[in-house]
């Protein structure tokens, strides 16, 4: 409500009565820095592929994570019995009736494993060749496919288990997470004269910068000097044991907490897609003088999404890669924060750089 022609004072206002213990917030501004434009990290950002198999396709193995078979996480054996008169309260087993077991032995003898893997290969299939002019295709393609899932099977599935059969996976959750790893693993063949992996960029925003970071927090920050961005924030104490070990290793350039910096990269888990947002992106200089960056992600413990998300990141450096107009990218999992640089270091060596 606005008042004209009133002295403010005249207006009775309530007071909120504020505790004297109360602790003001101290807010801190994270910006660019514009004296550091030398320090500043651009990306691409990708909202896509385009995959285009012809006839021979190409599956990265020794980047897809071990998928662990394990019946403990869900109900294997259900005792059931009917429901007999009227009763009061929950139902129990207590109540007069024979009892039955429920369990996965029906489900395990009706699907058999080659029908399963059978079906696992037709689904990337479809995924390799949607288009209807591309059907055609499918006959060349899903050999090649076929070999690969039961590659995958014997290399990259454990079951946790002992006495679990592998006819497991045709539960649809197991289904869907070897579709899902498979086709971000998978792409044309290079060596055969296929067409290689490409991101599609975004039209509108194609690149993202460490220029555009501006925001308030009342979190805990620290202060850079390898950054463009002013501060680190700090939601844990592994994150300032990273940022330390960034400042003091010589072959970093420059480096980025993806805080507020939108870099992501899409991934699909469980039938849904998802946007993966990894911890840093770090300009990086090899021994022979050269360029390259590096996404960081710091992870002391996993899960089965996480293992979705990595696969996910190697195929976007494939293709950021393969695309050669935004340098050389790699990327890297450090699963223990003190071990951020020997894991770097290892990285610029396999890297031949």
């Amino acid at each position: 409500m606005d008042v004209y022609g009133v002295p403010f004072q005249v207006i009775p206002v309530k007071k909120k009565p504020r505790n004297s213990t109360e602790i003001q917030r101290v807010f801190t501004l994270v910006r660019a820095i514009p004296e550091r434009k030398h320090l500043e990290i651009t990306f691409p950002r990708v909202e896509g592929y385009v995959f285009d198999v012809r006839q021979r396709v190409r599956l990265h193995l020794d980047e897809v994570r071990y998928l662990q078979i394990d019946p403990t996480k869900a109900p294997t054996e259900v005792m059931v019995k009917p429901a007999v008169g009227y009763r009061i309260g929950r139902p129990d087993r207590l109540g007069p009736g024979p009892e039955a077991v429920h369990d996965r032995n029906p489900f395990h003898r009706e699907k058999r494993l080659q029908a399963t893997v059978y079906e696992i290969a037709a689904e990337l299939t479809r995924r390799l060749k949607e288009r209807r002019e591309d059907w055609g295709a499918r006959h060349i393609i899903f050999p090649q496919v076929l070999d690969a899932v039961w590659q995958y099977l014997e290399e990259r599935v454990v079951v946790v288990e002992r006495d679990t059969p592998l006819e497991e996976i045709a539960l649809l959750k197991y289904k869907q997470e070897i579709v899902e790893r498979l086709t971000a693993a998978m792409e044309p063949d290079t060596e055969a004269g296929e067409p290689p992996l490409l991101p599609v960029i975004e039209r509108f925003r194609p690149i993202g910068s460490t220029s555009e970071v501006l925001f308030r927090t009342v979190r805990l920050c620290k202060d850079t000097t390898k950054s463009h961005i002013s501060h680190v924030v700090l939601d844990s104490t592994w994150e300032r044991s990273v940022a330390d070990q960034l400042e003091h290793i010589p072959e970093v350039i420059a480096y980025a907490r993806n805080d507020h910096l939108d870099f992501t990269i899409p991934y699909e888990w469980e039938g849904i897609r998802h946007e993966y947002r990894p911890d840093y992106l770090i300009r990086l200089r090899g021994a022979d003088g050269q360029e390259v960056k590096l996404i960081l992600e710091v992870k002391g413990f996993e899960t089965e999404q996480d293992r979705q998300k990595e696969v996910a990141a190697r195929r976007w450096v494939r293709a950021i890669n393969h695309h050669g107009e935004f340098g050389r990218w790699f990327y890297v999992v450090c699963k223990e924060p003190r071990r951020v640089q020997s894991d770097i270091t290892e990285a610029i060596s396999a890297a031949g750089l």
